[in-house]
């Protein structure tokens, strides 16, 4: 499986999302404290160029496009009609690639959750991860939002707090696409 998917991968498309952190923002604004709201905003919009510039910069393996976690449902639901996508510069952009005939792979800033992977999808297989062990990274999903496991190298530890210095991002970033690189090399 993991042969097959970094094939598709290298030949298809990553959708990057970046996190608003709206929820947060409009709880603030919401009890009146717009300066803590727009220092939150102002930090997050930062951290999401960061990723941008590093991946810009760092990563190669394929095409990457960019979507706010604001579409995250609409990414998830396939209505590509309703995404806004973003360049490597944060400026809206049309896709070169036709997402209902391209594959895709989701690419996030979240914990590892074995729970919810691809090896799920195989009949009657047990899971012999112990789940107690989660840490943030660049995860890489399948296009229905299931964490990809090894030995296909889903993920770059980074943190995900958004005061992360932008060498940090740039090293999870540049990992991540040397791993990608390694393994369909290896495999291929």
């Amino acid at each position: 499986m993991a042969k097959e998917q970094i094939k598709e991968l290298k030949n298809g498309v990553l959708l990057v999302q970046l996190k608003t952190r709206q929820k947060t923002i409009d709880a603030y604004l919401k009890k009146g404290l717009e300066k803590k709201a727009n220092k939150i905003q102002k930090l997050q919009h930062q951290d999401n160029l960061n990723i941008m510039k590093g991946f810009k910069d760092y990563f190669n393996f394929c095409p990457v496009y960019f979507y706010s976690s604001n579409d995250y449902k609409n990414v998830k639901a396939q209505n590509f009609s309703a995404v806004t996508f973003y360049d490597s510069s944060m400026n809206i952009t049309t896709l070169q690639h036709d997402l209902t005939e391209t594959t895709y792979y989701i690419c996030e800033i979240t914990k590892n959750n074995f729970d919810n992977t691809t090896l799920n999808n195989i009949p009657n297989y047990n899971i012999p991860y112990n789940n107690s062990v989660t840490f943030d990274a660049f995860i890489i999903k399948n296009k229905i939002f299931q964490q990809l496991a090894a030995p296909f190298p889903y993920y770059a530890k980074t943190h995900v707090a958004v005061k992360v210095k932008d060498k940090k991002r740039w090293e999870s970033i540049r990992k991540l696409n040397t791993r990608l690189h390694n393994f369909y090399r290896n495999n291929n």
